[in-house]
């Protein structure tokens, strides 16, 4: 990366943690991501947490289809962002957050043995357990409909915490198709599908590998993948207080705002 991306990377970082609005990143355009995540590299060691997994985002046929790609693209989870159901979080974390229902993978010891291109069985095998959860999203004043892809792998798609649900279940238990998955916002139901998953989550973990692998990267055993949204992006309320999401046999994840 050049000295004056890195710049604005560290840049970046320190407008994530002063929780003001981002400047779009300029420069990444072009027929290949890699000054993207270049930037994402640079932004994530300014932003100096330990990384504890990853997430993928336009992982689903519509959205790459929107943005001209033929593949996902990722960002990471920082430690410390990793929050357990009904968390209670405080709305001076956050400019504008958004939330999306999401199936997260925990990555089992068979990871560890994995470090290239890999099928969805193998994927699998790899996982130690499925559990409910909802990423955080907070753009920080930048408009999704505009952002260019470069942009938000830059920013690491914006990525702002997950919750944990407390179930879980095993690989071989995942009944994809009949998941059913609800949003309730201070109780009232918002939005709720069935069968949404943007891809199978083997295919999005297989895909992971593969793709941290050509950067000289790699999933560890713990750490934790998010495989993509089953509702759209949802922003909140300021004057929303509680998010609770349901799927299926995995139970219940949900997290309360505070002042």
């Amino acid at each position: 990366m050049d000295n004056g991306l890195d710049v604005a990377a560290q840049a970046a970082a320190g407008v994530r943690k002063r929780v003001e609005r981002f400047e779009a990143p300029q420069g990444l355009d072009g027929a290949s991501l890699a000054p993207a995540y270049a930037f994402q590299d640079a932004y994530v060691a300014a932003v100096g947490l330990p990384v504890a997994g990853y997430k993928l985002a336009v992982n689903g046929a519509p959205q790459m289809a929107h943005f001209g790609v033929s593949e996902p693209v990722s960002g990471r989870l920082f430690a410390g962002e990793l929050y357990e159901n009904d968390a209670v979080l405080h709305k001076s974390r956050f400019q504008e957050i958004a939330v999306e229902p999401e199936l997260a993978a925990v990555m089992g010891a068979g990871v560890a043995d994995l470090s290239g291109p890999v099928d969805r069985a193998a994927a699998m095998e790899a996982i130690d357990c499925f559990r409910p959860a909802i990423e955080l999203i907070d753009q920080r004043g930048i408009p999704m409909p505009k952002v260019e892809l470069a942009q938000a792998i830059a920013l690491n798609v914006f990525n702002a915490g997950i919750v944990l649900g407390a179930g879980r279940i095993e690989p071989g238990e995942l009944d994809l198709d009949g998941l059913e998955v609800t949003l309730d916002l201070d109780g009232a139901r918002v939005a709720e599908a069935r069968g949404a998953a943007p891809q199978h989550p083997g295919d999005a973990v297989a895909w992971l590998i593969g793709h941290l692998a050509a950067r000289g990267l790699r999933l560890i055993p713990g750490m934790v993948v998010m495989c993509g949204t089953h509702l759209p992006l949802r922003a909140l309320a300021p004057e929303t207080g509680r998010v609770e999401v349901t799927m299926g046999g995995l139970g219940r994840v949900g997290f309360t705002l505070a002042e």
